[in-house]
């Protein structure tokens, strides 16, 4: 009888466990599943469940931190959707000695852009006591360079470059659920793994299956912003979160007090690390706090002496002796965080001068007639940096040196989060973007390409360089090019740019591929074989230039190049151009791969052995260029008459425009390295086409990590380009670049008074960096007034100065200027005869206009510039930056004189 019993009742459990095993399968990632789970007997649930999973009985750690407020509401709504229990840990209690316990929890950091040092060591101890992390959208792409890349080790991936359309999922891995909105179209980025380790569970359905969820053994990240419902619905998103928290255990259901804060009182994080992380970096300051419609609250200033100064910071000879004492690291860390200081300034300033309007010279008046007059406030933020930059020299005065270091990085933090990206800047000046072919296939009609427009104007672009002619592929249907980029057939992307870009009030430049004709990594979008040759050098391959063994592929690039040196390739690349600018109503050209491939003669890699450039050289020489090496006597004229075959074409193609096209503008991308290496390596010879002026705008590809590097990188360029009459436009790579990164390479051209600049690439152009450029740049519209410097440079010449005398009022305003009385007369008067200058100049262009502008602009550059030098005003940075700016309206006055006068 016993038995019998047994029996029947381990025959019920069976059926039970069956019964629950369909539920599972049916019910598995619905509300339904976890009401008929909770009513079922716990021992039933016991078997049905693993083990893993029953000691893993999850809550969710929830960040909520300033980058997601706005998007709070729907991250609310998809946890209340989830039924899961979870906490909120607001991003001020994001600190290693205030974590939560992290033992079966798992924390979100749901598209919190801007993370700070403290914030980083924090996630780097929850992941070492063994918590895990989901990670969503713009995670991190915010913070400071050092923070960024910790996050990247931590995470195993990163955000990297926005997708232009929504697109939909495919899984890579096995994840144990029924179904997910696979065919559903999210808005998202492509996350990019960061770690050897790290796995694809899932990637984007676009031509190179771009990674779009990626995960270690502790984090997941996901590339599109959950939470927000602009980018997918809560349906959507509670799906994706349950299918991939159910690789670390099993949901806790909410309860009574779900959603209330995390406590912070019971902290399992070590003694050990909590100190380690504290003597690394001591916590951040809260982070500011941001009024609905304002800027961010002031940050704090961190305790790190008794009275904190309310002076300019101080950039005295005194400085650099004080820190002649402190350890290198220190040095370099001061001089970094100080230039990146100098720069905040400088946009803080170009913001808040926007107000003023009284003349300067009216101003100076005032000063001199001021009587009780008080000085008038900098801003809180700025003045607050001002401190907390006095209070590390202070700091290094004393040698407090572990001290000094904490507080400089908090200050770098600081700057970071604070760096003007709401407030407009009156600034006229070229900003271009150039237009990549991989974003324009992937639209297919013109109102298609109208949304990517839309976005340009509305960051204030206000030049298009549009990817024309790729790989021997023109973008339109050609009847000199033998075949339009299949990609592209059936409609004439280039027309819609231009009639779009035009109505927008920007200009369209086509960018044309030169010397490059075929592409390796384009046959394969194309389905063609490796070694394809393209469509112009498969018909023509005597055109084709080799290396030294016949191989027309370079063993890097894998590009095939035309050989410049061939007339039939001069003449069709002639006609390409011509056939663009007589068809379509473009601005302007843009040559790129206007050189030789990447050579290194050390290694015998070198390019351009064509059979007419073999033949032509020759027949100068009497010798085979085949037969000779880089240690030859000869190999310097080989390489020189490369050069000469790229600077000739140059001039053909300057003289084409001149004489058919006037109005159209030439521009080139070239190389920014040293002269001497580009000559070896590219026979790309830039400078020689500002003397002869061949091009009117050069955009050096300078493209940098970091500002610093930028600056190492124009330096060179700049020095050139200073002295033509061609305009510079620096290039910016966006790709893996902050928003704040951009704001400061952007403003370091500012304060070196470029042209402009030029942003690569439009498939990278990220909603933040979009929404930062419109308020500060504004949108672009036909209506707009701002001047573009390269069409309109007097008028640009004249908005610049003003700009700059409101940068004087501001100085003077504050009393940071000294006051001396003749060098106050005689800087207002020399002022306004500037001013006046080059105002007749925009309202009435002529060859005597333009002469009086000159004389007085360099009559006031050269004495009043000289003034300065030895008086105390402002900072070497400050007069540095304004002599550039008066050196820049001497350019924009060069360059305005070649292309706007008669």
């Amino acid at each position: 009888m016993p038995q019998t019993l047994m029996g029947r009742a381990l025959l019920v459990l069976i059926v039970l466990n069956n019964t629950i095993a369909v539920l599972n399968v049916v019910l598995r990632w619905s509300f339904l599943r976890r009401v008929v789970l909770r009513i079922l007997p716990g021992s039933l649930l016991l078997m049905t469940v693993p083990a893993a999973a029953i000691a893993q009985d999850l809550s969710l750690t929830v960040v909520r931190d300033p980058s997601n407020q706005t998007q709070w509401s729907g991250i609310t709504r998809r946890l209340q959707a989830l039924d899961v229990a979870y906490c909120v840990l607001e991003g001020t209690d994001l600190h290693p000695q205030r974590l939560p316990q992290p033992a079966n929890a798992v924390m979100v950091l749901a598209n919190i852009s801007a993370l700070n040092a403290s914030q980083g060591m924090a996630i780097a101890a929850w992941l070492q006591q063994g918590g895990r992390i989901i990670a969503t959208g713009n995670t991190g792409s915010l913070a400071p360079e050092a923070v960024k890349t910790q996050l990247q080790t931590l995470l195993g991936a990163t955000w990297g470059f926005p997708l232009t359309t929504p697109t939909a999922l495919q899984l890579n891995a096995t994840l144990p659920v029924p179904a997910l909105p696979l065919a559903t179209p999210l808005q998202g980025a492509a996350i990019l793994p960061t770690d050897g380790k790290s796995r694809v569970l899932a990637h984007w359905q676009t031509q190179r299956s771009t990674p779009a969820i990626v995960a270690t053994d502790q984090t997941v990240f996901l590339g599109w912003r959950w939470g927000n419902d602009q980018v997918a619905s809560v349906n959507t998103d509670v799906a994706w979160f349950e299918a991939l928290l159910q690789q670390y255990g099993r949901l806790r259901s909410s309860g009574f007090g779900n959603g209330q804060n995390c406590a912070t009182g019971s902290n399992t994080i070590t003694q050990t690390v909590t100190q380690t992380v504290s003597q690394a970096n001591p916590p951040a300051p809260p982070r500011p706090t941001t009024p609905p419609g304002g800027r961010p609250a002031a940050t704090p200033a961190p305790a790190i002496s008794a009275a904190a100064p309310t002076t300019a910071p101080p950039s005295s000879p005194q400085v650099a002796t004080m820190l002649a004492a402190a350890p290198a690291s220190l040095r370099a860390q001061y001089h970094d965080v100080t230039r990146l200081f100098e720069r905040y300034e400088s946009a803080m300033i170009a913001a808040e001068s926007q107000a003023l309007t009284e003349s300067f010279q009216d101003t100076v008046a005032q000063i001199r007639n001021k009587g009780d007059r008080s000085p008038a406030p900098a801003s809180p933020t700025l003045q607050e940096a001002r401190d907390r930059l006095t209070a590390i020299v202070n700091l290094i005065a004393s040698q407090s040196f572990p001290q000094a270091a904490a507080a400089t990085r908090q200050l770098h933090s600081h700057l970071w989060d604070s760096f003007p990206a709401e407030e407009p800047i009156r600034y006229p000046e070229t900003r271009a973007i150039w237009l990549d072919r991989g974003t324009i296939v992937r639209t297919h009609s013109e109102a298609d390409l109208a949304r990517i427009f839309n976005r340009l104007a509305d960051a204030g672009i206000n030049t298009v360089f549009f990817e024309t002619v790729n790989a021997s592929y023109p973008i339109y249907p050609s009847t000199v090019a033998p075949e339009q980029n299949p990609l592209t057939q059936g409609w004439d992307p280039l027309a819609a740019a231009v009639k779009l870009a035009h109505e927008h009030g920007m200009e369209l430049h086509a960018w044309v591929w030169i010397f490059a004709a075929a592409n390796e990594r384009h046959n394969q979008l194309l389905g063609q074989p490796d070694n394809y040759l393209g469509p112009v050098l498969s018909r023509n391959p005597t055109w084709v230039a080799t290396d030294r063994r016949g191989d027309p592929f370079q063993v890097n690039s894998r590009k095939v190049f035309f050989d410049p040196a061939h007339p039939e390739v001069r003449a069709y690349l002639l006609d390409l151009i011509d056939e663009i600018a007589t068809r379509y109503d473009v601005d302007g050209i843009q040559l790129d791969y206007i050189r030789y491939p990447f050579q290194d003669p050390n290694l015998d890699q070198t390019y351009g052995f064509g059979l007419e450039a073999r033949r032509q050289f020759s027949r100068q020489t009497g010798v085979d260029p085949l037969t000779i090496r880089p240690n030859d006597p000869l190999w310097s004229q080989w390489t020189q008459f490369r050069i000469e075959q790229i600077n000739t074409f140059v001039q053909s193609a300057h003289t084409l425009l001149q004489e058919k096209h006037p109005g159209t503008l030439l521009s080139a991308a070239v190389f920014p390295m040293p002269t001497r290496i580009r000559l070896t390596r590219l026979q790309q010879n830039w400078e020689a086409w500002l003397q002869g002026g061949y091009v009117d705008l050069l955009a050096p590809m300078t493209y940098a990590t970091t500002t610093t590097e930028l600056q190492t990188l124009t330096a060179p360029v700049l020095g050139h380009g200073v002295r033509s009459a061609t305009l510079l436009l620096p290039g910016i790579r966006l790709l893996q670049l902050p928003m704040v990164g951009t704001l400061d390479q952007i403003q370091y051209l500012r304060d070196y008074a470029t042209g402009g600049y030029a942003l690569f690439a439009a498939e990278n152009l990220s909603l933040n960096l979009q929404t930062a450029l419109r308020q500060t740049q504004g949108r672009r519209t036909r209506q707009g007034s701002e001047p573009i410097a390269h069409r309109q440079p007097f008028e640009t010449a004249v908005l610049r100065y003003r700009a700059l005398e409101r940068e004087w009022q501001y100085w003077a305003q504050q009393e940071a200027l000294p006051a001396d009385q003749p060098l106050w007369q005689d800087w207002a008067t020399r002022s306004a005869q500037v001013d006046q200058a080059l105002a007749r100049l925009a309202a009435d262009p002529s060859a005597r206009h333009a002469q009086q502008a000159q004389r007085v602009l360099r009559e006031f550059r050269a004495r009043v510039g000289q003034q300065w030098q030895g008086a105390a005003i402002a900072s070497p940075y400050r007069r540095k930056v304004w002599d550039n700016h008066l050196m820049g309206l001497e350019h924009l006055l060069r360059y305005g004189i070649q292309h706007n006068l008669p």
